[in-house]
């Protein structure tokens, strides 16, 4: 059956205000001067769903925010990457999540998060089910930031999903909530992918190696699972699968914020390339190496090209050395 979308995301929608470059003496200056500062949109399915529009993929996304400047923001990225945005619920009883990204000068970020309602309420009376019968894979992010959701509604939109023939991911937060690690086991039987980072892995397995990490989703009933290593890559594994797929570490990291996220958008456009499940890994590894080159989550990767560019670029590089 045709499908009118490639992707459809469901989750979270939130406002970043990047601040670059801190340090660990901050605390130690009556006032420190900035370097950059910058805003960008940000949330796992709202980052999924523009930057897989960039590379290609035709997207929805399901999610709330509200109705004031910082809402207003979100809906005009989402109209300037032309990712359909009818079904976002714009609301004026909620208030919006915020990010202040804290760059370091290694690129790498800490987050001081505010959670605004506009996530946590999101609610199974907020999603239009049609639309997910209605794409070829849809992806739930993130898990622990949709404490509505969560508790039921992210079920019900797998069973679905998989009803009408289309691949089911998620990804996971930080359990912000308390909210126990059942609430991830429970779903990933109706999982094809799922796309922790090794940390949230780390939590939910009580282990080191992804490896094991992994074999423990597998056994939990999750079909496929990419575990996101950072600097080091990616963790693939399925029943008859383990690889680690390295990145493009030769990238130089001015922001890493979204770099995740960017993964994720970048793997399920993969996916709709019809790139097999380790090609797809190594095509996100690279989007994600192309999104820390700018500030914020949106501002990296603007379309495929770049990403083939660097991805040949690297094809080019092994083919020389081996010769030499």
């Amino acid at each position: 059956m045709e499908k009118e979308f490639d992707i459809v995301t469901i989750g979270i929608a939130a406002y970043d205000m990047i601040l670059r470059t801190v340090d660990e003496s901050l605390f130690t200056r009556d006032t420190t001067m900035l370097q950059e500062v910058g805003v960008s949109s940000g949330g796992g399915a709202m980052t999924q769903a523009v930057i897989a529009q960039r590379l290609g993929c035709k997207t929805a996304l399901m999610g709330k925010i509200s109705s004031d400047i910082f809402g207003d923001y979100l809906q005009r990225i989402l109209k300037d990457a032309g990712v359909d945005d009818s079904r976002v619920v714009v609301s004026s009883e909620d208030s919006m999540s915020l990010t202040f990204a804290l760059v370091r000068p290694d690129g790498t970020r800490h987050f001081l998060g505010w959670q605004g309602s506009n996530n946590r309420t999101l609610c199974l009376d907020d999603i239009d089910l049609s639309l997910v019968k209605k794409a070829k894979i849809v992806s739930y992010g993130s898990f622990y930031f949709l404490q509505e959701m969560d508790k039921g509604g992210a079920n019900l939109i797998f069973r679905t999903a998989k009803d009408a023939g289309a691949l089911t991911v998620a990804d996971v937060g930080a359990d912000a909530f308390s909210q126990g690690k059942d609430v991830i086991f429970s779903n990933l039987p109706l999982l094809d992918y799922f796309i922790p980072s090794y940390v949230e892995a780390e939590y939910l397995t009580g282990e080191k190696d992804p490896a094991r990490m992994a074999s423990f989703f597998l056994r939990k009933g999750c079909r496929n699972v990419i575990i996101k290593l950072g600097a080091e890559g990616c963790f693939v594994a399925s029943e008859h699968l383990a690889k680690t797929i390295p990145t493009f570490n030769e990238v130089k990291a001015n922001d890493t914020t979204g770099a995740g996220d960017n993964f994720v958008g970048g793997f399920l456009a993969g996916l709709i390339d019809g790139r097999d499940v380790l090609d797809a890994a190594r095509f996100a590894n690279a989007v994600a190496s192309v999104s820390v080159t700018e500030m914020g989550a949106i501002h990296g990767v603007k379309n495929k090209q770049q990403v083939l560019d660097l991805m040949n670029q690297y094809n080019d590089r092994e083919q020389e050395e081996s010769v030499v």
